[in-house]
């Protein structure tokens, strides 16, 4: 989750969106102009012009089509396109201010991108083989400059260009249409998109034009929204629903954030009533997880806000200078998509001395978010090629390489950073960090929630750990436990003598473990009612376990009760999770060897007295409480930790009688032969592992062989698939021309039928190529073959010149010629008429031959009129 255009008050679009759900527009205020790119490529001329058939000249938006072609091909798109529609269509060229209902084409070779309010010609950026004109880089150019006013459009393609750049429009608060696939030739960019889940509506290009001005004159502005913002209740059901599908717990989100998203998402399925909204959400999942994605907004670049990350890079720059070699620990929190996650790690790398270095000193950097499908995207490190935009060039050419269009990010930064997904407010926090980034994140939160989240990020930082924070967030009410770093206005250090006692990992209560929303639409129980039993349950566990942790059957600690510190052990290698590997060693085993035994038998079991010198006691045992039940589908567990004093000089002087002491002997050679045995077992197993990782070093290694060549398959597959979808764009406007052709050809055909004289057509080799139907009879040319038929082949009549010798001529001089021919039947007059293409190049000639006295008599003959 990652910083809205709606919020951002660098942006120019600080309170656009807000504005609109407050204050309705006046009747006679014309409306804002919207922007519409439309990216295009294999299979898009048809599409493109199905859509721009449909469009209203009424609707207040400029449009610009993106359409991928081969950079070296004379594009004939503005005339076709002009066909379709009667909206004006112009090639764009240099910078124009956008004017409504108008078309603007990009030519070849060329990006658009939105720059002060202007659309304007750009340099193609990236690998030769990538898309152009680039969707990407206009829809994002779009939703920096037109916000909430831009709209995205995605039609027929193979590849996957728009698919970034619609998350930015969607970021940005404006629409985002795809093709439906089944309508489209090629599926890839329309699929590509739908999968990143920020696309609001799908139609086929038809309906696209149709509906787009209901789509785009759909009002924002809802009563229902601005009672809701009044009377916060009535929320509650929307946002009950959104737990029991998501498990996410919004209704510490801000209002005015979560009301935003609700009027996007009526706007799209072009709905008023909130109340019809909720009852949509009732019944459709799919509308549950659209909302939910739109609340998340993973959407993210790298170096943003070029000046906060310079100086970040100082403060890291010093960190790495300070620390000498210990491992140094980040936690990005909200990474989306990853940008900002691998932005942090390059600047490490940057510090340590370069990429290779990152394997030489341990940087370990854990990225987190709520999103899935953003943590895949993150995990492969691979972008759009117009993500390198945002990207110093310097730092683009040591850790990432570009392949087709794709930006793959050095192996050598994925390895040091680890994406999972974790919950900010409701999961337990890493430990002893040198740095958190939380940027823009809070902005979306209550103030309670805000305070929450630091209480937790504080506890993870270690002494003088640093906190990254957005734009427009501060540390709040634990702005005493930092101080502002020297030269960064919003990087933070935590103070060394800072401590806060009241943390409580994480803010759970009775209902979050008993999963108390099974279906969406259940009402949640009244809060006097929840109150209650939060105070029964945490009387219950402090009296059942006053020192001791609660646990996950993985072994995950989820809350810490009393003062457990004398268990647990910390080192520059160990675990930064709250896990129960924290404790020390002798006791780790048996506390997850209990937890094991106490879920599978769903009932209290307690370990052996273990030896644990601890000054006033000796020995420690554990108590084991399962806290699952039969509506719950999470297996926790309640350890309790007993402590007692054994006074082992005592036991000594008391003594043992000979049973007694027979006993502990025969006792303690079983457990000795059985320690032997085990013993073997373990050498046995460490063996067997050893041969397993050689094994694993091996596949491991055959993995890389075969990752390296699948990328170079990759890279050819891109580059051959760009070829093809110019060539695919190109056989479609060779098939208009040829349509065009075959209709000049028939009117060709038909005007040389009728024609009253002789005319020949040749090409530059004296061939004929086209001859009218006098002409035929009169050089005794069949029918059948005339194309191929040389000048001198013809049947020429006596008394006539040969007509090779004078065409061949005029194609040298390139002027006409003519000649007069009587003869007894006859007076002649034949013409020689070159002609040239648009290059000013002779392409071929015509020959006339015309009986100068017939024309004379029939311009002589007295009008007949028809009776």
């Amino acid at each position: 989750m990652t910083d809205d255009a709606e919020d951002r008050d660098d942006s120019g679009q600080t309170t656009a969106t807000e504005d609109a759900t407050e204050t309705p527009e006046s009747a006679e205020t014309p409306a804002p102009l919207s922007v519409v790119g439309i990216a295009a490529s294999a299979g898009g001329l048809e599409a493109t012009s199905l859509l721009v058939q449909n469009l209203s000249g009424n609707v207040p938006a400029t449009y610009v089509i993106a359409q991928h072609m081969s950079p070296t091909h004379k594009s004939l798109l503005t005339s076709l396109i002009s066909r379709e529609t009667k909206l004006p269509v112009v090639e764009l060229k240099g910078t124009v201010t956008p004017e409504a209902g108008t078309i603007y084409v990009t030519p070849p070779n060329s990006d658009v991108i939105a720059r002060d309010g202007q659309l304007c010609l750009a340099e193609p950026f990236g690998h030769p083989a990538t898309p152009k004109p680039s969707a990407d880089r206009l829809f994002q150019s779009l939703a920096d400059q037109f916000g909430e006013r831009s709209v995205g459009i995605v039609l027929s393609g193979t590849g996957s260009d728009g698919s970034y750049g619609v998350q930015a429009i969607r970021e940005a608060g404006g629409i985002t249409i795809a093709q439906e696939v089944d309508t489209a030739k090629y599926d890839g960019m329309p699929a590509s998109a739908i999968a990143t889940g920020c696309i609001d509506l799908t139609l086929s290009p038809e309906r696209i034009g149709q509906q787009f001005e209901r789509i785009l004159m759909h009002p924002r502005n809802f009563d229902d929204l601005k009672i809701i913002a009044q009377h916060p209740t009535k929320l509650s059901d929307l946002l009950q629903i959104l737990l029991a599908r998501t498990g996410v717990d919004f209704r510490g989100y801000k209002e005015t954030t979560v009301n935003r998203r609700i009027a996007r998402r009526m706007t799209a399925l072009q709905l008023e009533s909130y109340a019809d909204y909720v009852d949509h959400c009732r019944t459709a999942q799919e509308e549950v997880d659209a909302l939910y994605k739109d609340l998340l907004i993973s959407v993210t670049r790298f170096f943003r806000d070029p000046l906060q990350f310079e100086q970040l890079k100082i403060q890291i720059d010093e960190l790495v200078a300070r620390e000498g070699g210990r491992q140094l620990r980040v936690w990005v929190t909200g990474c989306a998509t990853g940008e900002e996650a691998y932005s942090i790690a390059i600047l490490f790398a940057e510090a340590l001395g370069g990429p290779k270095a990152l394997k030489k000193r341990q940087v370990q950097i854990f990225a987190t978010d709520i999103d899935d499908r953003a943590l895949d995207v993150a995990r492969r490190g691979v972008y759009p090629v117009s993500a390198a935009q945002d990207i110093p060039s310097h730092l683009l050419a040591r850790y990432f390489e570009i392949s087709g269009n794709e930006l793959h990010v050095l192996r050598e930064l994925r390895d040091v950073t680890l994406f999972s997904r974790h919950n900010i407010f409701q999961d337990p926090p890493f430990i002893n960090l040198d740095l958190v980034s939380i940027r823009n994140l809070l902005i979306y939160f209550e103030a309670p929630l805000q305070e929450r989240v630091l209480y937790r990020i504080h506890y993870a930082l270690a002494p003088q750990g640093m906190l990254f924070l957005g734009t427009s967030e501060t540390a709040g009410v634990l702005e005493a436990h930092f101080e502002p770093c020297h030269g960064s206005e919003k990087i933070y250090a935590k103070r060394r003598t800072s401590r806060v006692t009241n943390y409580r990992f994480p803010e759970m209560s009775s209902g979050g473990y008993r999963q108390g929303v099974a279906e969406a639409g259940d009402r949640a129980p009244a809060k006097e009612s929840t109150d209650a039993e939060d105070g029964m349950f945490e009387s219950l566990m402090k009296a059942v376990a006053p020192t001791g942790f609660i646990a996950t059957r993985g072994g995950d600690i989820l809350r810490i009760l009393g003062d457990i510190s004398a268990f647990i052990e910390l080192n520059e290698s160990g675990p930064l999770a709250m896990n129960t590997r924290l404790l020390r060693r002798p006791l780790r085993d048996e506390v997850m060897s209990l937890i094991a035994i106490s879920l599978k038998g769903r009932s209290q079991r307690s370990s052996r007295w273990l030896e644990f010198d601890l000054g006033a006691t000796n020995r420690v045992r554990f108590r084991c409480f399962p806290m699952s039940s039969s509506t719950s589908k999470a297996d926790n567990c309640l350890i309790a930790i007993e402590t007692r004093h054994v006074d082992v000089k005592l036991l000594e002087k008391q003594g043992l009688d000979s049973d007694d002491r027979a006993y502990v002997e025969r006792m303690e050679a079983d457990m000795r032969s059985t320690q032997e045995a085990l013993q073997q077992t373990v050498e046995e197993l460490q063996t067997t592992n050893e041969e397993l990782q050689s094994v694993n070093e091996e596949m491991q290694s055959t993995d890389e062989e075969l990752q390296a060549t699948n990328e170079e398959l990759e890279t050819s597959n891109e580059e051959l698939q760009s070829a093809n979808e110019e060539l695919i764009t190109v056989n479609e406007e060779l098939q208009i021309n040829s349509a065009e052709l075959q209709a000049v050809l028939a009117d060709l055909d038909a005007i040389l039928t009728d024609v009253p004289f002789v005319v020949l057509a040749v090409d530059p080799a004296l061939m004929v190529r086209r001859a009218s139907a006098l002409a035929r009879q009169f050089f005794k040319i069949a029918e059948i073959p005339t194309i191929g038929l040389h000048l001198s082949q013809l049947t020429i009549p006596e008394g006539f010149p040969s007509l090779s010798s004078p065409a061949a001529e005029v194609f040298n001089l390139r002027q006409p010629k003519e000649f007069t021919i009587d003869t007894s039947e006859a007076n002649y007059r034949l013409a020689f008429s070159p002609y040239a293409d648009s290059k000013s190049d002779l392409t071929g000639l015509t020959i006339s031959l015309i009986d100068q006295r017939a024309s004379s008599s029939m311009t002589d003959a007295p009008d007949e009129t028809p009776t």
